[in-house]
């Protein structure tokens, strides 16, 4: 019989355990710490150094709602962890799998953590994410089995809630400064089999955040007189339902460690999140909202405003709607036309729902709106948490654009059809104007255009004619500019 399974019989008897726990819910720990090797070898441990290759899934970029996510091949893989210091940083090399405008081939990402100071690497510079992002970098440092039970066995943190799940014993531990995690136990080896915490993410709100353990062996010893343990080489980690990443590792304990302290210029600046709203009129009536990364556009009719898209964030979607009324502030903003679902360029519809305005997209993505906008927001409340309103939603079919008109001014949306990109992909077109407004299909400023030959096809099968492209991505280009990007 294994040493930690008489102890665990022991304490159940005498809820004194082998290592003098205090509780039954400590004995788990410290049983699982024997599994792993030795209780005193992992309290001792100040450090681990996690090597190895694997995928990283992108989240709410997937071909249509509920289709499988695209993702990144990580090569060099290198995850450092500080516990005596409380400092962590992820460095790896990202190679794109999937058809994008701007592909990466081995592109180096690193980012990390001290202390409260999240920070991320942008070419040769280091700046400063903000204070969610650290905390939720705080806790992913525990989503590893060794530290989880060294914070479990932290004297500031509360082991509490012992129970069976699913033949996995479980055990709820709340961290010194508040923050919730669950241990799941293997009931057959005594090892840790997960690690749940909570998050908050600006679409899907409340998320759970699991990280599982498997392909345990032993590993970790530098050779002399550290001990070696036995650590899982495969981590997989979810949110919500999506598997965002999964790694395959080595690991060594109590490795000598890079300098993982953010700079001195990041530790004295503040978080980066300003937004930008640059104002381009583009024809009377039709405003190219710019500035950053994402832009939207604004068009005009007789008695109300048009909103096509609320991308990159509520913080920016509120301030383009800000400025959207200060063009005709004696008429209602009523619609917003969504393009399609993806996150980046649907992260503010939540907000524009709480503006009360009217959501159109395509009926493929009806159901993904419904959920989103029904999601609980109470880590971080946002725009519609604070200010409720109910969803109202038209959808664009496939076969006959959906048009908007007073009489004078037509807008019509059409349906991209066979958009490798997004099933529900929608382009709006203004035909007294001539101005077509897209976005992802054709992007002025990205490397290749994988998109652009299924839009020009949708152009010329629709019949329409169009001098002028609003890409919501860069600036604007004329019909001959996409033909030539095709051509």
């Amino acid at each position: 019989m294994r040493r930690w399974q008489l102890c665990l019989i022991v304490s159940s008897v005498l809820f004194v355990g082998c290592g003098g726990a205090a509780t039954p819910e400590l004995q788990l720990i410290e049983d699982a710490a024997e599994a792993m090797g030795s209780l005193r070898a992992v309290r001792e441990t100040t450090s681990l150094a996690l090597e190895g290759d694997g995928q990283v899934y992108r989240l709410g970029q997937n071909e249509r709602p509920q289709a499988e996510l695209p993702y990144y091949e990580i090569t060099n893989y290198s995850l450092q962890l500080d516990y005596e210091n409380t400092r962590w940083r992820l460095s790896q090399d990202r190679t794109s799998t999937y058809l994008t405008g701007s592909p990466l081939l081995g592109a180096r990402q690193s980012y990390g953590l001290d202390g409260e100071v999240a920070y991320d690497q942008r070419g040769e510079q280091m700046v400063r994410a903000s204070d969610q992002v650290a905390t939720d970098r705080w806790a992913e440092m525990y989503h590893n089995p060794i530290g989880i039970v060294l914070l479990a066995l932290d004297e500031t943190s509360t082991v509490s809630n012992l129970r069976d799940e699913g033949g996995r014993q479980a055990v709820d531990i709340v961290a010194g400064n508040g923050t919730s995690f669950t241990l799941a136990v293997d009931g057959a080896t005594g090892l840790p089999h997960s690690v749940t915490s909570s998050a908050a993410h600006p679409n899907l709100g409340d998320v759970s955040v699991e990280t599982v353990f498997t392909g345990y062996e032993e590993a970790g010893g530098l050779g002399g007189f550290q001990a070696r343990l036995t650590l899982p080489r495969a981590y997989t980690t979810s949110v919500d339902r999506y598997t965002v990443s999964e790694y395959l590792t080595t690991t060594n304990t109590n490795a000598t460690l890079d300098d993982l302290a953010a700079p001195a210029e990041v530790q004295g600046s503040t978080p980066m999140e300003s937004v930008t709203v640059e104002v381009e009129e583009v024809a009377e009536g039709l405003w190219l909202l710019g500035g950053q990364s994402h832009h939207s556009a604004v068009v005009e009719f007789d008695e109300f405003l048009v909103l096509i898209e609320a991308p990159q964030s509520e913080a920016r979607t509120l301030a383009v709607i800000a400025r959207a009324r200060e063009f005709q502030p004696d008429k209602p903003l009523r619609y917003v036309v969504n393009t399609h679902h993806h996150f980046d360029h649907s992260a503010g519809i939540r907000a524009a729902v709480s503006e009360r305005l009217t959501v159109i997209t395509h009926r493929v993505n009806r159901s993904f709106f419904e959920d989103i906008v029904s999601r609980t927001h109470s880590i971080v409340p946002d725009a519609l948490s604070r200010s409720p309103q109910p969803l109202t939603i038209e959808t664009v079919a496939s076969a006959e654009p959906y048009e908007l008109t007073d009489g004078s001014r037509v807008l019509q949306l059409f349906h991209v059809v066979d958009d490798p990109h997004a099933a529900g992909m929608i382009m709006a077109y203004l035909p007294r104007e001539r101005v077509l407004i897209e976005v992802d299909a054709f992007s002025p400023t990205s490397q290749e255009f994988p998109f652009a030959e299924a839009l020009l096809q949708n152009i010329v099968d629709r019949g329409l004619r169009v001098d002028t492209i609003m890409p919501l991505h860069g600036g604007l280009s004329t019909l001959e500019d996409l033909e030539a990007a095709v051509g």
